[in-house]
């Protein structure tokens, strides 16, 4: 005798099947013997579930333990045994229930809006941190074009990444690919604009030039290689205390108006500047009487401008000779000085 619920091979007399607890008669069958003072199959009901077991009320015997017409609530069936055929203790196997209506079953499932975490993923946190960067540097040069349109790209990129994830395999390459496109692109324009020069490169005759327009500095190649000749800004003031220690001047001499005039020293620029020029006071003095000398109209105290013996600029680390336009010649009993040293020129 087989069960009609679950196919299972049922003991002789057994009135529920072991394995899922449905009536052993279902089909239709009668049992082969029903034992005396137990109730009939037929005083047997289900109810509406088919779950629970229920004698009637008229058929019920007094003396039978409740357990033999108990309430299958959790879902167990009771055992019975072979030998006997009277229900028996609970067996531990779970029964799910049957659904009271099939078409529950088949309802869709309805989905909750999305939660801020789907919004919040590492795509759109990192695509949109990056456009902000880019925004950024764009506002701070000058509103430059090119970094305003990628990190509206970046921004793009980082909406996708939040309303579609999580990202379909599709999806998810177009928005590497980008990703690493523009950052290639952002890469190469701050190593041009921001990190380092960007030389535009002209020939004046045999002179070779290149234009940093970054700096705004022209150089020319020499022997020794790229030094500068201009600038499109002017010359500012180094710190005062920078130039008494880093440019030196050494070796003056005072050169006669009939010799062409010139008031000369040779200097050592070891700042970080690349100097246009330098300004001293200078001073002449009467050997006999050099307190005397001060006050008479042939003294002397005036500033003169010293620039590069040939015509170019002092790059860090040279070593070159400038000079002046004497005001006057010495006379032969007269002695000079200088002091009130200033340099003027270019950061690097």
């Amino acid at each position: 005798m087989y069960c009609v619920a679950c196919g299972s091979l049922l003991p002789n007399g057994a009135q529920f099947c072991p394995r899922c607890g449905k009536r052993s008669d279902l089909d239709g069958g009668a049992p082969d013997a029903v034992p005396s003072g137990e109730p009939s199959q037929s005083s047997l009901v289900a109810d509406e579930n088919n779950n629970t077991l229920v004698p009637r009320p008229d058929g019920r015997s007094e003396d039978r333990p409740a357990l033999e017409t108990s309430t299958i609530a959790d879902g167990t069936a009771p055992a019975t045994s072979p030998e006997s055929g009277e229900p028996g203790q609970f067996v531990g196997e779970s029964v799910e229930p049957e659904s009271a209506t099939p078409e529950a079953s088949a309802a869709p499932v309805t989905t909750d809006a999305k939660s801020p975490a789907r919004y919040a993923n590492a795509g759109s946190i990192t695509l949109g941190a990056v456009a902000l960067i880019c925004l950024v540097l764009g506002a701070v040069q000058g509103f430059i074009p090119i970094f305003l349109i990628e990190g509206a790209a970046f921004g793009c990129l980082a909406w996708l990444c939040a309303a579609k994830w999580p990202l379909s395999q599709s999806l998810h390459s177009v928005v590497l690919v980008s990703s690493l496109l523009l950052a290639g692109l952002v890469g190469v324009i701050l190593d041009q604009d921001t990190f380092g020069p960007r030389y535009r490169y002209l020939s004046q005759g045999s002179a070779e030039l290149r234009v940093d327009e970054k700096a705004g500095r022209t150089d020319r190649l020499g022997s020794r290689g790229w030094y500068p000749v201009a600038y499109d800004s002017e010359a500012k003031e180094i710190n005062a205390l920078d130039a008494i220690w880093t440019v030196t001047l050494t070796k003056g001499y005072w050169e006669p108006a009939l010799a062409g005039g010139n008031i000369c020293f040779t200097v050592s620029n070891t700042s970080g500047d690349i100097l246009d020029r330098i300004t001293i006071q200078v001073q002449a003095q009467k050997k006999s009487n050099p307190d005397a000398s001060k006050d008479s109209a042939a003294a002397l105290d005036q500033q003169v401008v010293l620039k590069s013996y040939g015509g170019g600029l002092i790059g860090t680390g040279d070593t070159t000779l400038v000079c002046a336009s004497s005001p006057r010649d010495l006379t032969a009993d007269e002695t000079w000085s200088y002091t009130d040293i200033h340099a003027y020129g270019w950061k690097r």
